[in-house]
């Protein structure tokens, strides 16, 4: 069982890194997510090649250290993809599930291998962060301290 659930989350997490190998890296920064959810296609864009390496490295290490999270996000992510396939948008409730599951896991990441934390925060400063379900707006310009 726990092999199965290795191979699937490794399959899983080289998703996005054979999605980035395919794209151009002249291409336009992506923009907010379409209207009816969050659709990450390439969550380690603005990584360097090691530091992907690391953090697959360590976020796997952190998975298999913690099965029931493991199997929480699993779940959770199972449950997304069925609801987006019916066309239905991701609740509020899944919304803070799913990021309170990733907090957990960043948090297990760095309990692990401390050195992870800065690729972390670039991960972070990289994301965009739509409002919740649905989308929103982008992010509001940095306050104007010069005034």
């Amino acid at each position: 069982m726990k092999t199965l659930l290795c191979l699937t989350l490794g399959a899983l997490l080289a998703c996005p890194i054979a999605a980035h190998a395919q794209t151009s890296t002249n291409a336009a920064p992506p923009g907010p997510p379409p209207e009816g959810g969050f659709h990450h296609h390439d969550m380690l864009a603005g990584l360097t090649d090691a530091e992907k390496a690391e953090f697959e490295k360590d976020r796997q290490a952190a998975l298999t250290a913690n099965p029931t999270l493991a199997t929480q996000l699993q779940t959770l992510g199972d449950e997304l993809k069925q609801d987006r396939e019916d066309g239905t948008k991701p609740t509020d409730a899944q919304f803070q599930q799913m990021k309170s599951l990733h907090e957990q896991l960043d948090q297990a990441m760095i309990s692990l291998d401390p050195s992870v934390a800065p690729i972390l925060a670039k991960l972070k400063a990289h994301h965009f962060h739509g409002g919740g379900p649905g989308g929103g707006g982008p992010p509001p310009p940095p306050a104007d301290s010069g005034t």
